[in-house]
C-alpha cells in the first residue's frame, strides 16, 4: 500500500462516500473506487460494509485505519523534519576576517541578498586564522581569508587571487610621497600590527625570523578600527593587507620593492558536501574578489 493510497483509503473512511471522498481529493470517482479495490486486493481484506452508495467500515477496516493513521503521523513528522532540515540548509554560516569584510560584505548585502532571499546569510567576523579553525570544526559552512601559504589538511582551499601586503603610514608622515620601500627599511620603525592570529602577522613573522630582522612592534590589535585610530593619531605605522585600507581616508599606502602578498581564498571542509545555495555564495564571493582585483 502506497502512501497516496493510505490517504485515499482514510479519506473514503471519513466521509463514508466514495462520491464525496474523489470531490475532496479532486480525483475521478473511478480512481478512487480502483484504488481502493486495489488496498483490498493487496491487503486480502474486505475493508467496507456497502449498501447501495453509501459505505461503513468493517472491523478490519476500524483496525486498519488505525494503524494508517498512526503511520501517516509518522510520515508527516518525517516530512516536516525533511522540510527544517532543508531550512537550515538555506542558511549559511559564514565567516569573513576585518581585513575583507568591509569590502566584500556590504556586495554581499546589498546585491546577493536582495537577489536570493531564500538563502539566509549569517556572517561574523573573526581573525583570519580564527576563520579556519572554525571551518575545521564545522563552526561555519565556509570563510573567505588571506591564505599565507600554510595550510590545515582538513581543510579545502579554493585560491581565487593574490593582493599585496603594503607598509602603511598617514598623510604628512615623511614616507608620504615615497614610491617604494624595503622591509629592511619599514621595519626601522616601531609599528602597529594586527594580532598574530590574523595571516598578514603570521607571514610576516615568519620572513623576518627567516632573514633575522627584528620586528619592533608596538602594539598588537585584534581589532583594524584599532589600527585605524592608531594610524590616524600618528602612533606608528603599521604593514596590513592592500584591500583593509583601500577606502579609509587619511592614510597612504606605499608598497614594497618585493613582491609580499597574501591570496585571497575560500575554504571549507574537505568532508562536508557544498549545497546548491553554498556554491551561489562561493560563486558571487569569487566573481567579485575578482573584478575587484582587475580594477586596482
Amino acid at each position: 500500500m502506497t502512501i497516496l493510497q493510505m490517504r485515499y483509503f482514510l479519506t473514503v473512511c471519513r466521509l463514508q462516500n466514495i462520491t464525496h471522498a474523489a470531490a475532496e481529493l479532486h480525483i475521478a470517482q473511478s480512481t478512487l473506487s480502483q484504488a481502493i479495490q486495489t488496498i483490498e486486493e493487496e491487503t486480502g481484506l474486505n475493508l467496507f460494509v456497502r449498501s447501495g452508495r453509501a459505505i461503513m467500515m468493517s472491523q478490519d477496516g476500524q483496525r486498519l485505519a488505525q494503524k494508517v493513521t498512526a503511520l501517516l503521523r509518522e510520515v508527516d513528522l518525517f516530512e516536516t523534519d525533511v522540510r527544517e532540515m532543508a531550512r537550515r540548509h538555506g542558511k549559511i554560516r559564514l565567516a569573513i576576517p576585518q581585513q575583507q569584510a568591509s569590502f566584500i560584505i556590504p556586495r554581499l548585502l546589498n546585491t546577493f541578498c536582495p537577489a536570493h532571499p531564500e538563502i539566509d546569510l549569517d556572517i561574523i567576523e573573526p581573525s583570519g586564522l580564527e576563520s579556519a579553525r572554525l571551518v575545521r570544526e564545522e563552526k561555519v559552512d565556509m570563510a573567505i581569508v588571506n591564505y599565507d601559504g600554510e595550510t590545515m589538511p582538513e581543510l579545502h582551499y579554493r585560491r581565487i587571487t593574490s593582493r599585496p601586503i603594503k607598509f602603511v603610514v598617514w598623510q604628512g608622515h615623511p614616507l608620504e610621497h615615497c614610491q617604494s620601500i624595503s622591509l629592511a627599511e619599514a621595519l626601522q620603525y616601531p609599528l602597529v600590527l594586527l594580532s598574530e592570529e590574523f595571516f598578514v602577522t603570521r607571514l610576516l613573522t615568519r620572513i623576518t625570523a627567516k632573514r633575522h630582522l627584528e620586528l619592533n612592534a608596538l602594539y598588537y590589535s585584534p581589532h583594524l578600527s584599532t589600527l585605524y585610530s592608531l594610524l590616524r593619531a600618528h602612533t606608528a605605522p603599521s604593514i596590513l593587507f592592500s584591500q583593509a585600507v583601500i577606502s579609509l581616508d587619511g592614510v597612504v599606502t606605499i608598497p614594497f620593492d618585493e613582491p609580499l602578498a597574501l591570496t585571497s581564498c575560500l575554504i571549507t571542509k574537505k568532508s562536508r558536501q557544498i549545497t546548491k545555495d553554498q556554491r551561489l555564495v562561493m560563486k558571487f564571493i569569487r566573481e567579485q574578489l575578482l573584478l575587484d582585483s582587475m580594477k586596482s
